[in-house]
């Protein structure tokens, strides 16, 4: 009897250690990692939104460009369009 008494203590001792151990582990070694993996996060987060920011950033930028180029392009457009009617009159008026 002192033998199935001292395996069945052993038993609990065993269950108790496990379940202490399970507890630490959830108090102390899942804070740890967790709170780790919120600073990971918030780093990914930060740098995701640095690359939002640059993209951002880049589109309007090149989107000024293009729109400078157009706002060029129809300039020149609309010069030659006034020069060549301002032209022509001329050349009606100076041949009558």
């Amino acid at each position: 009897m002192d033998i199935a008494y001292s395996g069945m203590v052993e038993q609990q001792l065993d269950a108790m250690i496990r379940r202490r151990d399970t507890e630490r582990r959830k108090s102390e070694g899942e804070r740890r990692e967790e709170e780790l993996w919120q600073e990971s996060e918030r780093q990914y987060q930060a740098k995701r939104q640095a690359e939002l920011i640059y993209a951002w950033v880049s589109y309007h930028e090149e989107a000024a460009s293009r729109a400078l180029a157009n706002g060029k392009e129809i300039n020149a457009s609309n010069k030659a369009q006034i020069k060549a009617q301002l032209g022509g009159t001329n050349a009606q008026s100076n041949g009558h």
